[in-house]
């Protein structure tokens, strides 16, 4: 990013662009921070009347950057500078209607372009020409240096203009392991519900950044303190305080979050590690011997596939994360190193989910390690990987032998339901003996 901003400075000398064009956002902020920016875009506010789209044309005239592709009504242009994102904007006021996300802009000073903006941290400038970097909100440097989410303007203003933004003060506050401030949170609360307006593709972009980001424990419980939850995801609201058996220290919401903390910053596996116990609100049951969620499994996949489908995820990704819910309670009775296992139905999970069972073994071992210590099975999931290295390995030495034509001809019988029967006992053969061929498989079908 310093070469895109020292080819832009170096491009604007001794032109009405100087000392009006100011680099603004997660680049400035990043900077202070001392963080490398894990960004591939960058933000250039310019103050002059239409002053993003005449940066952006004149660099493009002289050839350091690609054609503009312009916003006429928001008055910004973007382009591609050497593999990267710019945008150009001029200095702006915005005004919001009523339930759009879509501000009406016009002209405005520096500081009104600053006091549009989302959260102080985000609110810095620097001038491209100096590097000076300039905190006109007054709180951008110490709220960075006290770890503070803080809105750059009211609260009461700022989450009714853009609902979004409450997400993404979550995702902030997680980031950078940052506390919100007080009025701030509020407004975040109070406004939850404006959240409604807001399109799912938009929510769904947010949220699947939280769900792979840093502390995402502590977002979500924030989320679930400051009443977000509610209106992104109601169901998991029910797990708070939701009792749970011996074989837990802990209700299902904080289970969940436990198990989320404990997976890999993968989204399928965190979102299934999200809903893997979502169905235990429909399925808790008490008798002599305790509490039980019989079937829990299968009211996660139906409640999980719902609320995934609402918030427009894509259809394979709903199956995936369907799959891995569906199969998290496969080893619970294997034992503590998964030695009650048989190699046939290792072989079987490996054969129905290919490489996909590495997914669900990270969710297994996260489930695992977040039970009550008597009951969780630290080392069953890594014994049963090394058991597993195997099982590959015959699977690329000796894959299934047999095809349903080769059932055809040898039992001479014409396509239909029953070749798919045959198939399913000869894999059930082979899965037991890997080392047989088609021969042999035959062989044994015709007993």
């Amino acid at each position: 990013m310093d070469k895109i901003r020292d080819l832009i400075k170096e491009s604007i000398k001794n032109t009405e662009f100087e000392n009006n064009t100011f680099s603004v956002g997660g680049y400035v902020r990043d900077q202070v921070m001392n963080r490398q920016s894990a960004s591939e875009d960058m933000d250039i506010v310019v103050s002059l009347p239409e002053g993003g789209i005449k940066l952006a044309n004149y660099l493009y005239s002289t050839g350091v950057c690609s054609k503009p592709v312009v916003f006429v009504n928001f008055g910004t242009a973007m382009v591609k500078m050497q593999g990267y994102t710019v945008e150009f904007v001029m200095t702006r006021k915005e005004s919001y209607r009523d339930k759009s996300r879509k501000p009406d802009v016009q002209l405005g000073t520096i500081k009104d372009d600053i006091f549009r903006r989302d959260f102080t941290i985000n609110s810095l400038i620097q001038n491209v020409i100096s590097g000076e970097i300039i905190d006109i909100s007054g709180y951008g440097l110490s709220d960075i240096n006290d770890g503070i989410i803080r809105a750059t303007s009211d609260p009461n203003i700022i989450f009714v203009e853009d609902p979004l933004r409450t997400l993404r003060a979550i995702r902030f506050a997680a980031r950078f392991n940052f506390k919100i401030e007080e009025e701030t949170a509020n407004g975040m609360k109070k406004y939850a519900d404006r959240l409604q307006n807001i399109s799912k593709e938009r929510i769904k972009d947010e949220i699947s950044k939280i769900m792979v980001g840093e502390n995402i424990g502590y977002a979500l419980n924030l989320m679930l303190e400051l009443n977000i939850m509610n209106y992104v995801f109601p169901e998991l609201t029910k797990l708070k305080n939701l009792e749970q058996n011996k074989y837990h220290f802990a209700d299902v919401w904080d289970h969940t979050v436990m198990v989320v903390e404990n997976s890999p910053a993968d989204l399928e596996i965190r979102m299934a590690a999200l809903f893997h116990d979502i169905g235990k609100q429909c399925c808790m049951s008490k008798d002599e011997k305790g509490i039980h969620f019989y079937g829990h499994d299968k009211e996660s996949v139906k409640l999980s596939s719902r609320l995934l489908t609402e918030l427009k995820f894509p259809k394979i990704f709903v199956a995936n994360v369907s799959i891995l819910i569906k199969n998290h309670m496969c080893l619970k009775s294997s034992g503590k190193n998964g030695e009650i296992l048989t190699d046939k139905k290792l072989r079987k999970i490996y054969h129905q989910l290919g490489d996909f069972v590495d997914k669900l073994l990270d969710l297994i071992h996260a489930d695992n390690i977040s039970h009550a210590v008597e009951y969780n099975l630290p080392g069953q999931v890594s014994h049963l990987r090394e058991r597993l290295k195997r099982i590959k390995d015959e699977y690329s030495l000796k894959p299934f032998p047999l095809s349903g034509h080769d059932i055809m001809e040898a039992f001479r019988i014409k396509e239909g339901e029953i070749i798919g029967e045959w198939m399913t006992k000869a894999k059930d053969l082979w899965l037991e003996h890997p080392d047989w061929n088609k021969q042999r498989l035959i062989e044994e079908l015709r007993k």
